[in-house]
């Protein structure tokens, strides 16, 4: 075992030399701290790209090569016009909602594009945008996964709708448009830094190379693959208890505070339902979390809620007789209004009036952050812990003072 620490310290070593050298670790997109977020990054600046008036100033050049790279026919992209985050109408089951990229020619052609990173798909969301447009509508994607039954409803993969990918279709695209800057030097590596980003995401990226010479070691010999075989075991052990060891110090400082009670509900979190989290592969309960009872009024009941999906994240969820989704009806707008005008980081979805993640973003899905590994240290998973708290509590705070306003 010893031995094979030792030859895995030296491919990890050469690799992190080779970083420092070239400087492959330096992302402004990492530093400050938006690679997975859906709107403020990958929307609006692959809108922008695409986008014939964008900042670029490149004309309809980089939509040209988009159209190209999709198969799209019969657009014509030099009378095109971009719009990102684009409203179409209160949500209803068949109708309305926001489409992230929506482009549309004088000829009234158009492109539907609905953009996924992390997000959990919505209630009939395809099915929505498909009724507003149904011309040209794609599921963008990390990797070119399905949408669940819940979006696209009865629509039908590669007819009515097309599956597209940051993997494949995107970063080819923008590896297309970095050549086309090649004389543009802060727009070229604007890209770069973009690509970079994205090859990490989707498993590209030196890391991965690093992890073949990894591979290639284990399997070259029958002791290093036992020894292997016995510490992913373990390994998984391990993830189960500091994730654990994370929710029950979050519990304890919650509960030490008799401010709110912890609901006793199907999504409350236990030690079954984190360790499903890393040994099933399905029917795993991957929302699950803590949930505090904030507000009641009539057939109204507000909580505020910290939740995991990949990361953590917390926020503010509403319910009417115990229904959920219903968290972006316009009669529920001077909430988000309110939510919005405590922190702008909240984002709001049919199932949150706004959440958001901490500052310090804990991802204990892919499990291999600086973040995560810290929480080994009692005292840094102490201190990760009573900043959620804190915040938490000055939010709801804010909060139910404004409501007496409302």
């Amino acid at each position: 075992m010893e031995t094979l620490f030792k030859q895995v310290e030296v491919i990890t070593s050469k690799y992190e030399k080779v970083d420092l050298v070239s400087g492959t670790k330096f992302n402004l997109f990492k530093i400050l701290d938006i690679t997975s977020d859906e709107v403020r990054l990958h929307t609006r600046l692959i809108s922008d790209l695409l986008d014939p008036r964008g900042s670029h100033g490149q004309g309809s050049l980089f939509l040209s090569h988009f159209i190209k790279i999709l198969k799209i026919e019969a657009f014509d992209h030099e009378s095109a016009t971009v719009y990102p985050e684009m409203s179409i109408g209160e949500t209803t089951e068949t109708t309305g909602g926001r489409i992230d990229i929506f482009i549309k020619d004088a000829l009234n052609n158009s492109i539907t594009i609905e953009n996924k990173i992390y997000a959990r798909d919505q209630e009939n969301q395809l099915v929505r945008y498909y009724n507003h447009s149904p011309q040209n509508l794609f599921y963008l994607n990390l990797l070119g996964t399905d949408p669940t039954d819940k979006s696209k409803g009865k629509l039908k993969k590669d007819k009515d709708f097309k599956i597209i990918s940051y993997r494949n279709q995107i970063i080819c695209w923008l590896e297309i448009c970095r050549k086309e800057a090649v004389e543009l030097p802060l727009l070229r590596e604007g890209i770069s830094h973009y690509v970079n980003l994205l090859k990490t995401l989707v498993g590209q990226s030196r890391n991965k190379t690093m992890e073949n010479e990894v591979r290639d070691l284990i399997v070259s010999s029958k002791e290093n693959l036992k020894t292997t075989v016995k510490l992913n075991q373990t390994l998984t052990a391990a993830k189960i208890k500091l994730q654990w060891l994370f929710w029950k110090e979050l519990m304890n400082k919650f509960e030490s505070l008799e401010q709110y009670s912890i609901c006793d509900n199907s999504k409350k979190v236990d030690w079954q339902k984190v360790r499903g989290y890393y040994e099933k592969s399905k029917n795993r309960d991957i929302y699950y979390g803590l949930w505090l009872k904030i507000f009641e009024k009539d057939d109204i009941t507000i909580y505020y809620g910290i939740e995991i999906e990949k990361d953590i994240y917390y926020g503010f969820t509403i319910e009417r007789n115990g229904d959920e989704g219903i968290s972006e009806l316009e009669e529920f707008a001077a909430y988000r209004d309110v939510i919005k005008e405590i922190n702008s980081d909240y984002e709001s979805t049919p199932y949150w009036l706004g959440f958001k993640y901490p500052e310090v973003r804990l991802n204990f899905k892919d499990f291999n952050s600086e973040a995560i590994f810290n929480l080994c240290d009692k005292q840094v998973l102490s201190e990760n812990v009573d900043s959620i708290v804190n915040e938490s509590i000055n939010d709801i705070q804010s909060f139910l003072k404004r409501l007496e306003q409302i």
